[in-house]
């Protein structure tokens, strides 16, 4: 039987113990490694892109849950929203406050406001948000309401952008639509991008309509008859009797902006079916002509071929867009049957419009 003396016992046990301990660092070490390895795979791998709608500036992300992204992919993804304006997630499943959390990311100076006109279809729990589409809304707290819809909106697709013409809120940077249920066929929506048909201008085009401000007026928006192409108006409007309504309810707004403080690309800014006129009493500011003018620059700018993309939602489909930088269609009711059910979100900010006269 083999002894050890007392030193023997205690140089072994210090071995032993030093063995331990270096085997304790390797394993930490390579503990950490794979760690850092797996955090780095999750940022460099947490999504990709794709370009489906034939244009550049409408991306879809796919591989994503918004609902678990860590910091360095919200940072990506606002990165992306900053060189692309019209993003859209698949595959989504979110609540109305996931909804307005999300928009929130891509704005910083939003403000906690309604600014919709959507009252009896607007979710209790979060009532900036609202329930749109055709049927009846019955989800998120809405119970069992009909939407209801101006008769320009039955058979054409109106080109527009989001609250551009209200004198009293600013045009939302971030406008949001979250699809809860979908037609077979139909209920699409087009985008065109309005920094391009600003560049697609010549340069002396770009000098007149940098000095273009737009005269606007819901009221006279509500009942417009918009033809087909979805921006030309039939009705002449400027013939009816103008009321203090009207004129109180009218605002100016310029027909050229940079869509914040930090873009240095200009945007042109449009809603065609709330336009009055062109600002100004000289001759060649008539509603008449003004709008002989804006049928030009859509047919010849904003809708020029490749200018314009279109999105075929899918049910969960989550879809953020720039406002102030594209401009949309609205999906022409009787295209389909079936309920067409969306929460819509017009994003309130302070985020002022700035036109030339605030150049940066």
């Amino acid at each position: 039987m083999t002894t050890y003396n007392k030193n023997e016992v205690d140089e072994k046990n210090k071995r032993i113990f030093y063995f331990k301990n270096i085997l304790k660092i390797i394993v930490i070490q390579n503990v950490t490694m794979f760690l850092y390895l797996c955090m780095l795979f999750s940022v460099v791998h947490s999504f990709t892109i794709e370009f489906p709608y034939g244009t550049n500036f409408m991306v879809k992300v796919k591989g994503i849950n918004l609902l678990t992204v860590n910091q360095q992919t919200k940072e990506d993804l606002q990165y992306l929203f900053k060189t692309t304006p019209v993003v859209v997630f698949e595959n989504q499943y979110i609540t109305p406050e996931d909804h307005y959390l999300i928009s929130t990311w891509f704005d910083s100076n939003y403000l906690n406001k309604k600014i919709h006109p959507f009252y009896e279809t607007q979710v209790p729990s979060i009532d900036q948000i609202a329930i749109r589409g055709k049927g009846v809304a019955d989800c998120f707290g809405v119970n069992d309401v009909e939407i209801r819809n101006a008769r320009s909106f039955k058979y054409t697709p109106l080109w527009h952008q989001d609250v551009v013409g209200n004198k009293w809120v600013m045009p939302p940077v971030v406008s949001s639509m979250y699809m809860i249920k979908t037609p077979e066929t139909g209920g699409f929506t087009s985008f065109a991008s309005m920094e391009n048909a600003y560049e697609s201008l010549s340069v002396e085009d770009r000098k007149i309509c940098n000095e273009i401000n737009c005269i606007y007026s819901p009221i006279h928006g509500y009942g417009a008859q918009v033809d087909f192409t979805g921006y030309g108006r039939l009705d002449k409007y400027w013939e009816e009797t103008m009321t203090k309504e009207k004129i109180d309810a009218m605002s100016i707004q310029p027909l050229v902006i940079y869509p914040t403080a930090e873009d240095t690309k200009r945007s042109l800014m449009l809603t065609p079916n709330k336009l009055y006129k062109f600002e100004g009493d000289e001759r060649g500011k008539t509603p008449a002509y003004t709008q002989e003018k804006i049928r030009y620059l859509m047919h010849n700018h904003v809708l020029r071929q490749g200018n314009v993309g279109k999105l075929h939602y899918k049910e969960n489909d989550l879809v953020i867009f720039n406002n102030r930088k594209v401009m949309h269609t609205s999906s022409p009711l009787e295209e389909y049957k079936e309920d067409r059910i969306f929460s819509l979100l017009f994003l309130a900010t302070k985020t002022p419009l700035y036109n030339i006269s605030t150049a940066l």
